[in-house]
């Protein structure tokens, strides 16, 4: 595919989902089998939240996306293997050892830091002992001075510690929690870095997202209304904060797409699926057997090839960019 430069400021864009980022992680895989090498080298600006985060700190140090691919699709159960929690009333029910003891492989981030990514990236996250959302950012303005310091692997098991699935992830003596609950799609959060860090106007800007096939919370209308722990967890209560995130992250990848449709228009491309009510069955944040990766894998492979397809989504992948400009860490160039 031929490459163009132009003034237009890129932005990719990754939601959360647990094990459906499995979906998000074929379709990046696709369009770097198709552009012949790093996604990373199309865009100004990378945004990820929890898998997605994973996801954008991998692109980010130009790791292919297959190889996140090929991790999910070995090791996904091991990941999402419950111990034992009393049905999730003492701990929560996954332990995250598996996936850090992935994330810190050599082939993958090892023991990097966030200032060894070669591209700009923003991962959300939050510091439950402030209360306080946290956005860790490489240092591609010259007020972000510490960020680059930390962990990748820190970094990517703070922004995917999702609520009643996977223990608070503590470090620098601070615990953090899942970015998903206010930012499981971080468009938003982008366009204000790209605005406000990188002086873009909004007119500058084009933004692609890609979902992980989210699924639409609703209420059956033949149960229970009262609210209690009965009505949101049945007939185990320890359900009730799983479905109380999953409606979470569910709205705001709707509002956060109504918005930037709005925000950026003719400038914004989504790329996602609708789960039909029978492969919904098959697919969740926590299902990681050979059902929900034919359903995860089937459908990446048919959106992406609709989308490189597409002069929209063409236009995206043929962008060249800026140099990066870092102004600390390891690859600090001004």
């Amino acid at each position: 595919m031929e490459s163009i430069s132009s003034p237009r400021f890129q932005i990719l864009a990754l939601s959360g989902g647990g094990f459906r980022g499995l979906y998000t992680a074929q379709v990046l895989a696709d369009f770097e089998e198709e552009i012949g090498e790093p996604l990373a080298r199309r865009f100004d600006l990378i945004a990820g939240t929890s898998i997605g985060g994973i996801l954008a700190l991998a692109i980010a140090m130009e790791i292919p996306a297959s190889r996140i691919v090929d991790l999910f699709v070995k090791h996904g159960e091991a990941i999402f293997k419950r111990r034992l929690s009393v049905f999730g009333f003492l701990r929560a029910p996954y332990s995250p050892a598996p996936l850090q003891g992935l994330l810190s492989a050599d082939d993958l981030f090892g023991e990097h830091v966030l200032g060894h990514c070669k591209h700009p990236v923003i991962i959300p996250s939050i510091n439950y002992s402030t209360g306080k959302p946290v956005l860790f950012k490489t240092p591609h303005h010259p007020d972000l001075k510490r960020d680059h310091l930390q962990s990748v692997v820190d970094i990517s098991l703070a922004t995917s510690a999702a609520p009643a699935y996977f223990p608070r992830h503590t470090f620098n003596n601070s615990q953090y929690v899942d970015g998903g609950l206010y930012a499981n799609a971080p468009g938003l959060l982008a366009v204000h870095e790209a605005q406000t860090f990188f002086k873009q106007s909004e007119q500058q800007i084009h933004l692609l997202s890609v979902g992980t096939m989210s699924s639409k919370f609703t209420v059956d209308p033949r149960k229970n209304r009262e609210g209690g722990s009965w009505d949101w967890g049945g007939l185990n209560p320890a359900n009730m904060p799983k479905r109380l995130f999953g409606l979470s992250i569910s709205v705001q990848e709707s509002l956060t797409n109504n918005m930037l449709g709005h925000r950026l228009p003719e400038r914004y491309f989504h790329v996602d699926d609708d789960l039909t009510d029978q492969r919904a069955q098959a697919v969740a944040l926590d299902k990681a057997d050979s059902a929900a990766r034919e359903v995860l894998l089937g459908a990446a492979s048919e959106r992406s090839k609709i989308c490189i397809g597409n002069s929209h989504c063409q236009t995206f992948l043929r962008h060249i960019p800026r140099s990066p400009l870092f102004y600390y860490g390891e690859n600090k160039n001004c």
